[in-house]
């Protein structure tokens, strides 16, 4: 049987363990949101790389990430001529995703307003231009 004394000291140093594994999977489970977060921005800068157009028709924007006060973080540019219009779209969507569940939206603590754009097809490249 068990003494008291020792009963406390098992007690506190189990309660101590999960308090350190806790921490450590939190900041695990960040880092591996982070690296995510990365490889998924990445991919989007990638796919979207090439703006070549013939027409302003392919030329599209695209809304990613999410501010702390609302709205996206950034907006991209890209050709349908050289990019799926889906899978640019839905890499847009995950970044965004993930910024949501990490709680780390580029700028978080910046709520000044990102200008919508607009893209027109200018020189063979689509090109962007803020809505006033």
């Amino acid at each position: 049987m068990l003494c008291a004394s020792t009963y406390k000291l098992l007690v506190a140093s189990l309660a101590s363990m999960m308090m350190l594994s806790g921490c450590m999977s939190t900041a695990t489970y960040k880092q591996t949101n982070n690296a995510d977060l990365d490889e998924l921005n990445d991919q989007l800068k990638q796919s979207v790389s090439n703006i070549g157009c013939t027409a302003s028709f392919q030329c599209k924007v695209l809304e990613v990430g999410e501010r702390a006060c609302g709205g996206p973080s950034r907006y991209l540019v890209y050709s349908t001529l050289h990019t799926q219009q889906q899978q640019a779209e839905q890499l847009a969507k995950q970044v965004t995703n993930l910024e949501q569940r990490t709680e780390q939206p580029i700028n978080r603590n910046d709520c000044s307003p990102v200008l919508p754009i607009q893209a027109l097809c200018i020189a063979q490249k689509c090109q962007e231009f803020a809505i006033k």
